[in-house]
């Protein structure tokens, strides 16, 4: 299930901290794995059973901190308020149990890796009304958001996380980048994306691939052509069946326009420009 295996991918400490240096710091490794721990204490463990993904402690001596991640695939209209319970939640328990004077950092970061867009509030005064003259008396809290399927592209600073970033997005946007074509991915990465995604295509180069890394970019590449050149076939036959609705050449048109969208239209446009005509079109492509 996606919760196991977001565990498994995640919870590995060089990809944990990779999230937060990504979020944080660029990518840079100001946060070391060796200083995150795993956190088993009964604080933890009742703050995950509320579905907390990974919860780990950092301690370098000098601090203590919580950090959170909670991988989303589906956008969550609450997900605001549910952070700041599991945080309060996190820090009441542990007043209880320690109480010293202060109680640890806690961040909670968001990974988000839906393909449609988050619609949903990312600050709590996109979820509640705030009247007009108690604006300073309103505390605001805002999620510490990831999304994959933007035009931000994150630097995490660690090769699994940033092919399992850079996967999801050619997915997403079914566009493979020139230079990656030969790129090789790291095969955890690769099957996590499958996780996510269900991208049949992505199961099946993992599956004929050994151990080590995996070369991806060429078998996505295929099928984004193939799937656009479908989508082009598509446009002239709903273009031709509205066609003989509505007069065949307005439905061809429709055809024509939706395929040059898809950006492989040459050879129809190159038999309009040669002057055969769109009844003529149409009765080729219709057989």
């Amino acid at each position: 299930s996606m919760d196991i295996e977001s565990k498994k991918f995640l919870g590995q400490p060089k990809n944990f901290v990779s999230i937060f240096n990504a979020l944080l710091f660029d990518g840079q490794p100001v946060l070391k794995p060796e200083y995150f721990k795993d956190e088993n204490s009964e604080l933890v463990m009742n703050v995950s059973s509320k579905h907390v993904d990974i919860i780990k402690r950092y301690e370098d001596g000098t601090y203590l901190d919580l950090f959170v991640i909670e991988s989303q695939s589906n956008v969550d209209p609450s997900m605001v308020a549910r952070v700041m319970e599991y945080e309060s939640v996190a820090r009441m328990r542990y007043i209880r149990q320690n109480f010293k004077k202060h109680v640890p950092m806690i961040l909670t970061v968001v990974l988000y890796v839906g393909e449609s867009k988050w619609n949903a509030a990312k600050r709590l005064s996109e979820l509640e009304i705030i009247h007009p003259g108690f604006e300073d008396m309103f505390n605001e809290f805002k999620l510490n958001l990831i999304e994959l399927n933007t035009n931000h592209k994150y630097n995490t600073g660690e090769k699994a996380t940033q092919d399992f970033f850079d996967l999801l997005r050619m997915i997403y946007r079914k566009q493979v980048l020139k230079e990656d074509l030969d790129r090789e991915f790291n095969r955890d990465a690769l099957y996590f994306a499958y996780v996510v995604t269900k991208n049949k295509e992505l199961l099946s180069i993992y599956n004929k691939s050994e151990k080590g890394d995996v070369k991806v970019c060429r078998a996505l590449d295929e099928m984004f052509e193939e799937s656009t050149n479908k989508g082009i076939q598509m446009g002239i036959k709903q273009g031709i069946e509205k066609g003989f609705e509505q007069g065949i050449e307005q439905g061809i048109e429709q055809g024509i326009e939706q395929g040059i969208a898809l950006n492989q239209f040459e050879v129809y446009q190159t038999m309009l420009d040669k002057g055969f005509s769109i009844k003529t079109i149409a009765s080729i492509f219709s057989v």
